[in-house]
């Protein structure tokens, strides 16, 4: 009889609100990791920064003429366009309102 006195008794609003809490923070940990940048898009935007910039100091240098700058440019403006598609472009399976989400 003395052990049933002295024994803990959880109330259902605590374990509710414990509940809820680790349901938010899960909620948290996934909204975080699908607006992660993409790494592929992230390298090549990296790569077409480095190249850009090395190619516009070869051409105030005057080492390349303005026609290679400019195909360089152009070079560079499709990376990013294809770095932008890799990020933002390609939709994942189970992705949005359309996707697996449990009922």
């Amino acid at each position: 009889m003395s052990r049933k006195k002295y024994k803990k008794r959880h109330s259902q609003s605590t374990m509710e609100a414990k509940r809820q809490a680790a349901q938010a923070k899960l909620a948290d940990e996934k909204d975080r990791a699908r607006k992660r940048m993409d790494p592929t898009a992230r390298n090549l935007l990296l790569g077409d920064l480095v190249f850009l910039a090395i190619c516009q100091l070869l051409y105030s240098n005057g080492s390349i003429s303005n026609e290679i700058s400019s195909a360089c440019s152009i070079f560079g403006l499709i990376i990013m366009v294809i770095a932008l598609w890799f990020q933002f472009g390609k939709k994942k399976d189970g992705e949005g309102p359309s996707g697996n989400w449990p009922s």
